[in-house]
Protein backbone atom coordinates (compact mmCIF):
# COMPACT_ATOMS: atom_id res chain seq x y z
CA UNK A 1 0.00 0.00 0.00
CA UNK A 2 0.88 3.63 -0.62
CA UNK A 3 2.26 5.79 2.40
CA UNK A 4 0.42 9.06 2.35
CA UNK A 5 3.20 11.00 1.94
CA UNK A 6 5.25 9.00 -0.82
CA UNK A 7 6.53 11.16 -3.62
CA UNK A 8 4.16 11.05 -6.95
CA UNK A 9 5.24 12.30 -10.59
CA UNK A 10 2.94 13.63 -12.37
CA UNK A 11 4.78 13.52 -16.19
CA UNK A 12 2.19 15.75 -17.74
CA UNK A 13 0.40 18.41 -16.41
CA UNK A 14 -0.36 21.98 -17.70
CA UNK A 15 0.04 24.23 -14.58
CA UNK A 16 -0.43 27.52 -16.28
CA UNK A 17 -4.17 26.88 -16.77
CA UNK A 18 -4.45 27.36 -13.02
CA UNK A 19 -5.46 30.74 -11.42
CA UNK A 20 -2.35 31.19 -9.37
CA UNK A 21 0.06 28.31 -10.73
CA UNK A 22 2.60 29.09 -8.04
CA UNK A 23 0.33 28.13 -5.47
CA UNK A 24 -0.94 24.62 -6.87
CA UNK A 25 3.21 23.96 -7.52
CA UNK A 26 3.72 24.81 -4.06
CA UNK A 27 1.01 23.03 -2.24
CA UNK A 28 1.74 20.24 -4.52
CA UNK A 29 4.95 19.81 -3.21
CA UNK A 30 3.46 19.82 0.42
CA UNK A 31 1.55 16.88 -1.28
CA UNK A 32 4.37 14.89 -1.96
CA UNK A 33 3.79 15.42 -6.02
CA UNK A 34 6.34 16.66 -8.59
CA UNK A 35 5.37 17.53 -11.90
CA UNK A 36 6.33 18.28 -15.61
CA UNK A 37 4.15 20.94 -16.62
CA UNK A 38 4.04 21.39 -20.41
CA UNK A 39 2.83 24.41 -21.87
CA UNK A 40 1.12 25.38 -25.34
CA UNK A 41 3.10 28.00 -26.76
CA UNK A 42 6.36 30.13 -26.30
CA UNK A 43 4.54 32.96 -24.69
CA UNK A 44 3.02 30.84 -21.44
CA UNK A 45 6.74 29.34 -21.09
CA UNK A 46 7.89 33.02 -20.81
CA UNK A 47 5.11 33.67 -18.29
CA UNK A 48 5.31 30.86 -15.98
CA UNK A 49 9.41 30.96 -15.88
CA UNK A 50 9.70 33.24 -12.99
CA UNK A 51 6.93 32.40 -11.34
CA UNK A 52 8.05 28.68 -11.35
CA UNK A 53 11.56 28.97 -10.82
CA UNK A 54 11.32 28.55 -6.94
CA UNK A 55 9.42 25.47 -7.40
CA UNK A 56 11.87 22.58 -6.70
CA UNK A 57 8.96 20.20 -7.62
CA UNK A 58 8.11 21.64 -10.65
CA UNK A 59 9.80 21.03 -14.12
CA UNK A 60 8.67 23.45 -17.19
CA UNK A 61 8.37 22.31 -20.66
CA UNK A 62 8.47 24.57 -23.82
CA UNK A 63 5.72 24.02 -26.10
CA UNK A 64 3.90 24.51 -29.29
CA UNK A 65 0.77 22.43 -29.18
CA UNK A 66 -0.71 20.96 -32.33
CA UNK A 67 -4.26 22.84 -31.66
CA UNK A 68 -2.73 26.39 -31.71
CA UNK A 69 -0.77 25.36 -35.08
CA UNK A 70 -3.54 23.97 -36.40
CA UNK A 71 -5.83 27.10 -35.69
CA UNK A 72 -3.13 29.31 -36.63
CA UNK A 73 -3.25 30.60 -33.10
CA UNK A 74 0.72 30.11 -33.21
CA UNK A 75 2.27 32.49 -35.99
CA UNK A 76 4.95 31.54 -38.29
CA UNK A 77 6.60 34.33 -36.00
CA UNK A 78 6.02 32.81 -32.93
CA UNK A 79 7.16 29.30 -33.95
CA UNK A 80 10.47 30.58 -35.44
CA UNK A 81 10.67 32.17 -31.42
CA UNK A 82 9.73 28.26 -30.16
CA UNK A 83 12.68 26.94 -31.99
CA UNK A 84 15.25 29.70 -31.11
CA UNK A 85 13.98 29.41 -27.40
CA UNK A 86 14.33 24.85 -28.14
CA UNK A 87 18.10 24.73 -28.84
CA UNK A 88 18.34 25.86 -24.77
CA UNK A 89 15.70 24.46 -23.26
CA UNK A 90 15.95 21.23 -20.70
CA UNK A 91 12.17 20.13 -21.35
CA UNK A 92 10.04 20.29 -24.19
CA UNK A 93 6.48 19.88 -24.26
CA UNK A 94 3.74 20.05 -25.64
CA UNK A 95 4.47 18.78 -29.41
CA UNK A 96 3.61 16.88 -31.53
CA UNK A 97 0.58 16.42 -34.05
CA UNK A 98 -3.59 15.80 -34.05
CA UNK A 99 -5.06 14.66 -37.06
CA UNK A 100 -8.79 14.71 -35.71
CA UNK A 101 -11.82 16.00 -37.29
CA UNK A 102 -11.08 19.30 -39.03
CA UNK A 103 -7.28 18.74 -37.86
CA UNK A 104 -7.34 16.16 -40.22
CA UNK A 105 -7.85 18.68 -43.28
CA UNK A 106 -5.00 18.46 -45.67
CA UNK A 107 -4.23 21.73 -44.89
CA UNK A 108 -3.86 21.55 -41.55
CA UNK A 109 -2.21 18.44 -41.80
CA UNK A 110 0.90 19.78 -43.64
CA UNK A 111 1.27 23.13 -41.10
CA UNK A 112 1.40 20.55 -38.34
CA UNK A 113 3.44 18.47 -40.08
CA UNK A 114 5.97 20.91 -41.29
CA UNK A 115 6.11 22.58 -37.36
CA UNK A 116 6.85 19.04 -35.59
CA UNK A 117 9.69 18.86 -38.31
CA UNK A 118 11.12 22.09 -37.52
CA UNK A 119 10.75 22.20 -33.96
CA UNK A 120 12.84 18.61 -33.63
CA UNK A 121 15.57 19.90 -36.14
CA UNK A 122 15.73 23.20 -33.47
CA UNK A 123 15.67 20.43 -30.32
CA UNK A 124 18.58 18.36 -32.01
CA UNK A 125 20.55 21.68 -32.54
CA UNK A 126 20.74 22.43 -29.00
CA UNK A 127 23.48 20.47 -26.85
CA UNK A 128 22.24 17.74 -24.22
CA UNK A 129 19.27 15.41 -23.95
CA UNK A 130 16.02 17.01 -23.62
CA UNK A 131 12.84 15.72 -22.16
CA UNK A 132 10.38 15.71 -25.17
CA UNK A 133 6.60 15.08 -24.21
CA UNK A 134 4.10 14.09 -27.23
CA UNK A 135 0.87 14.60 -28.44
CA UNK A 136 -0.22 12.46 -31.30
CA UNK A 137 -4.18 12.11 -32.24
CA UNK A 138 -5.15 9.90 -35.21
CA UNK A 139 -0.96 10.40 -36.21
CA UNK A 140 0.92 8.31 -34.24
CA UNK A 141 2.32 6.79 -37.34
CA UNK A 142 3.51 9.78 -38.87
CA UNK A 143 4.79 11.39 -35.25
CA UNK A 144 6.89 8.06 -35.44
CA UNK A 145 7.91 8.66 -38.94
CA UNK A 146 9.07 12.44 -37.97
CA UNK A 147 11.21 11.34 -34.84
CA UNK A 148 12.80 8.46 -36.48
CA UNK A 149 13.86 10.99 -39.08
CA UNK A 150 15.20 13.64 -36.85
CA UNK A 151 16.85 10.85 -34.95
CA UNK A 152 15.23 11.94 -31.69
CA UNK A 153 14.95 8.32 -29.86
CA UNK A 154 19.16 8.73 -30.22
CA UNK A 155 19.63 12.04 -28.71
CA UNK A 156 16.82 12.86 -26.53
CA UNK A 157 13.92 10.95 -24.32
CA UNK A 158 10.51 10.62 -25.65
CA UNK A 159 7.20 10.31 -24.09
CA UNK A 160 4.00 9.70 -25.83
CA UNK A 161 1.52 11.41 -23.41
CA UNK A 162 -2.27 9.56 -23.35
CA UNK A 163 -0.76 7.32 -26.37
CA UNK A 164 -4.14 6.20 -28.30
CA UNK A 165 -2.07 4.91 -31.72
CA UNK A 166 -2.55 1.02 -33.35
CA UNK A 167 -1.47 -1.63 -31.79
CA UNK A 168 1.22 -1.44 -34.69
CA UNK A 169 2.49 2.22 -33.46
CA UNK A 170 2.43 1.19 -29.90
CA UNK A 171 4.96 -1.94 -30.58
CA UNK A 172 7.03 0.22 -32.81
CA UNK A 173 6.99 3.11 -30.16
CA UNK A 174 8.09 0.52 -27.46
CA UNK A 175 11.28 -0.50 -29.83
CA UNK A 176 12.54 2.48 -30.39
CA UNK A 177 12.71 3.14 -26.59
CA UNK A 178 9.56 5.33 -26.09
CA UNK A 179 8.27 6.36 -22.34
CA UNK A 180 4.42 6.82 -22.05
CA UNK A 181 2.20 8.43 -19.41
CA UNK A 182 -1.06 7.43 -18.50
CA UNK A 183 -3.39 8.96 -16.84
CA UNK A 184 -7.38 7.80 -15.35
CA UNK A 185 -8.70 8.88 -18.87
CA UNK A 186 -6.40 6.46 -20.62
CA UNK A 187 -7.47 3.70 -18.17
CA UNK A 188 -10.98 4.65 -18.45
CA UNK A 189 -10.57 3.04 -22.43
CA UNK A 190 -10.30 -0.85 -22.87
CA UNK A 191 -8.17 0.11 -25.42
CA UNK A 192 -6.05 2.69 -22.96
CA UNK A 193 -5.95 -0.18 -20.37
CA UNK A 194 -4.89 -3.12 -22.94
CA UNK A 195 -1.81 -0.71 -24.15
CA UNK A 196 -0.65 -0.20 -20.20
CA UNK A 197 -0.94 -3.78 -19.63
CA UNK A 198 1.48 -4.36 -22.81
CA UNK A 199 3.95 -1.66 -22.11
CA UNK A 200 7.13 -2.38 -19.86
CA UNK A 201 7.17 -1.19 -16.61
CA UNK A 202 10.03 0.32 -16.66
CA UNK A 203 8.70 2.69 -19.94
CA UNK A 204 5.31 3.67 -17.87
CA UNK A 205 4.92 7.48 -16.19
CA UNK A 206 1.91 9.03 -14.37
CA UNK A 207 0.38 11.79 -15.83
CA UNK A 208 -3.30 14.05 -15.04
CA UNK A 209 -3.17 16.10 -18.14
CA UNK A 210 -4.65 18.65 -15.71
CA UNK A 211 -6.33 21.43 -15.06
CA UNK A 212 -7.71 20.60 -18.14
CA UNK A 213 -9.06 24.18 -19.62
CA UNK A 214 -7.45 27.57 -18.50
CA UNK A 215 -8.89 28.98 -15.44
CA UNK A 216 -9.91 25.42 -13.72
CA UNK A 217 -8.07 24.68 -10.15
CA UNK A 218 -6.38 22.26 -9.42
CA UNK A 219 -6.17 21.67 -5.23
CA UNK A 220 -3.54 19.31 -4.47
CA UNK A 221 -5.99 16.67 -3.09
CA UNK A 222 -7.82 16.19 -6.21
CA UNK A 223 -4.22 15.83 -7.89
CA UNK A 224 -2.88 13.71 -5.53
CA UNK A 225 -6.22 11.74 -5.87
CA UNK A 226 -5.83 11.63 -10.11
CA UNK A 227 -2.42 10.38 -9.56
CA UNK A 228 -3.29 7.93 -6.65
CA UNK A 229 -6.15 6.67 -8.95
CA UNK A 230 -3.45 6.15 -11.96
CA UNK A 231 -1.49 4.28 -9.91
CA UNK A 232 -3.73 1.94 -8.96
CA UNK A 233 -4.99 1.21 -12.11
CA UNK A 234 -1.68 -0.20 -13.33
CA UNK A 235 -1.13 -1.45 -10.31
CA UNK A 236 -4.05 -4.00 -11.36
CA UNK A 237 -3.17 -4.40 -14.81
CA UNK A 238 0.19 -5.40 -13.96
CA UNK A 239 -1.13 -7.57 -10.87
CA UNK A 240 2.09 -6.24 -8.73
CA UNK A 241 1.78 -4.05 -5.54
CA UNK A 242 0.97 -0.86 -5.54
CA UNK A 243 4.13 0.57 -3.47
CA UNK A 244 6.19 -1.85 -6.10
CA UNK A 245 4.75 -0.11 -9.11
CA UNK A 246 5.08 3.65 -7.64
CA UNK A 247 8.65 2.80 -7.35
CA UNK A 248 9.69 1.51 -10.58
CA UNK A 249 7.51 4.88 -12.09
CA UNK A 250 9.45 7.15 -9.15
CA UNK A 251 12.81 6.20 -10.21
CA UNK A 252 11.44 6.57 -13.76
CA UNK A 253 10.71 9.93 -13.70
CA UNK A 254 13.25 11.14 -11.27
CA UNK A 255 15.77 9.92 -13.75
CA UNK A 256 13.92 11.56 -16.91
CA UNK A 257 13.55 14.90 -14.85
CA UNK A 258 17.38 14.70 -13.45
CA UNK A 259 16.17 14.94 -10.53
Amino acid sequence: MLGPMEELFDMHCHLGFAPDPTVVAEAGQRAGIRAFSCTVEPAEYERLLPLLASCENARLGLGAHPWWIADGRLSEQTLEAFCSQATAARYIGEIGLDFAGARGAAESRTRQTQALARILRACNRGAGEKLLSLHAVNAASVVLDLLEEADAFAHHRVVFHWFSGTSDDLARAVRANGFFSVGPRMLASRRGRAYARQIPLDRLLLETDMPSRSGDPLPAGVWRAELGNALAGLSQLKELPTAEVAEHLAETSRRLLGL
